[in-house]
């Protein structure tokens, strides 16, 4: 028996929401088939198939609201279900799809005590990246392995691998009372498995405006509407940001007089904007300042290899941010066609996990409004967020002279976990720096 449960689609994403089920109790299933649709946070997204077989089960139905990692359905095994011989077994999907749904590598201890490998390089070759991305997450439960010899009272407690003792903590397992069956009387991560218990599910979290009283709205007052998923998912988020990530401001005013001269030339070549202009430059000063290109997690420094740049996009259900993957690569026509590319997925709700994922970055314009000033909310993973305002006709000094030019404000919201005053100060100043000479910055 086959185990599909909420995958997780991105780096915030805590539950989805299933839109509609493409599949009925019954229905026979392939590998690379479409089971239903999910809404993450951000986008909605196909959830696959990775094991062919028959829907034993759907647990749960269209506009349910699941946590990530819950079992949504089973899938019996082909043949299975017309001999009655259901086994409950489950196959993870290939290491690549779990690292890509993850974010992160696979400790090699764990992928060699798992003894799983040969299947996971055939999944592997089966599933292409796409479905890896998007599909269900399968863990896999060996039928009946040999269960590992109870220790006798007083005796020396055995060696334990790192992964099968945090298996242990996360089953609640007291190791002592368990003998090894590795080199040695060492225990196992399969011993550990051996003994078939499954973690306690983990108590919701708290919503942090649970404790706030509720008002008291009658009909004649107010019409109260449910949230739509995925705003309500966004309120959490920014409130979890605010309150957990220490936000300090900076903010530089920059004369983009000649910039702006040079906005018609560049639209009718590339089809820019002026928020192609300000990501190009900051993806030119995060390669100069790379301690800003920074993110903290969980008393670790991220040091990104590339610029994955985060653009929030307005959509009707929503702000959402899109990601431009490894931008110091890319040339200012390339950002600009990908960057469009992006904005047109984003708003219609279909962004990949890839596009929404590890934005080291954050920029959001309200330019377009005549916004003087302001200062976002954070965007994990993100270390910076930068405010862009509009670009407001005011007096500049010059060589000791005043004219009247255009100055536009940027406000960066900085993690002081990771991003210290100067780093900010010295990022903001090299991002001034190129907007204000657009030879340099354009070539």
């Amino acid at each position: 028996m086959y185990e599909v449960t909420m995958p997780k689609l991105s780096d915030s994403m805590e539950e989805g929401k299933i839109i509609e089920w493409r599949v009925a109790e019954g229905d026979a299933v392939s590998e690379g088939d479409v089971l239903a649709e999910v809404e993450s946070d951000k986008a909605v997204m196909e959830l696959e198939c990775f094991q062919a077989g028959v829907v034993a089960q759907i647990k749960h139905g269209d506009e349910s609201e699941v946590h990530v990692g819950e079992v949504i359905a089973l899938i019996a095994a082909e043949g299975a279900a017309e001999t009655g011989e259901v086994t409950t077994k489950t196959q993870s999907p290939p290491a690549k799809a779990r690292r890509a749904a993850a974010g992160h590598e696979e400790p090699q201890e764990q992928r060699k005590e798992a003894g799983g490998e040969p299947e996971r390089k055939k999944a592997t070759t089966k599933a292409p990246p796409r479905q890896a991305l998007g599909a269900a997450r399968h863990k896999e439960e060996k039928a009946e392995p040999a269960r590992p010899a109870v220790r006798t009272p007083g005796s020396a407690i055995a060696p334990i691998s790192p992964y099968a003792k945090k298996l242990a903590a996360e089953r609640g397992i007291d190791v002592t009372t368990i003998a090894g069956t590795g080199p040695g009387g060492r225990i196992v991560a399969k011993d550990i498995e051996a003994l078939g218990r499954t973690p306690a599910p983990k108590a919701p979290k708290p919503r942090p405006d649970e404790d706030l009283p509720a008002l008291d709205v009658t009909d004649d007052e107010a019409d109260v509407l449910d949230m739509p998923f995925r705003l309500k998912t966004q309120a959490l988020r920014v409130t979890h940001s605010k309150h957990l990530i220490p936000h300090f401001y900076l903010t530089r005013g920059a004369d983009v007089t000649k910039l702006l001269q040079r906005r018609e030339e560049l639209k009718e070549k590339f089809g820019a904007t002026v928020t192609h202009l300000v990501a190009y430059a900051c993806v030119r000063a995060l390669v100069d300042v790379p301690d800003a290109n920074r993110s903290y997690d969980r008393g670790k420094i991220i040091k990104w290899k590339g610029v994955n740049l985060g653009i929030a996009v307005a959509t009707d259900k929503g702000l959402t941010v899109a990601v431009v993957r490894n931008a110091q690569d890319l040339s200012f026509e390339q950002l600009v066609g990908r960057a469009k590319e992006l904005v047109e997925r984003a708003r219609a709700g279909r962004l990949s996990a890839d596009e929404r994922s590890h934005a080291s970055f954050t920029i959001t314009n309200l330019g377009m409004f005549d916004v003087e000033h302001f200062e976002p909310i954070i965007n994990p993973p993100s270390s910076i967020t930068l405010g862009v305002a509009s670009a407001l006709p005011a007096t500049i000094v010059r060589n000791g002279q005043i004219f009247i030019g255009r100055e536009m404000k940027f406000s960066a919201s900085c993690d002081h976990r990771i991003i210290d005053g100067v780093t900010g100060a010295t990022f903001l100043s090299r991002l001034v720096e190129l907007l204000e000479h657009p030879d340099e910055l354009l070539g």
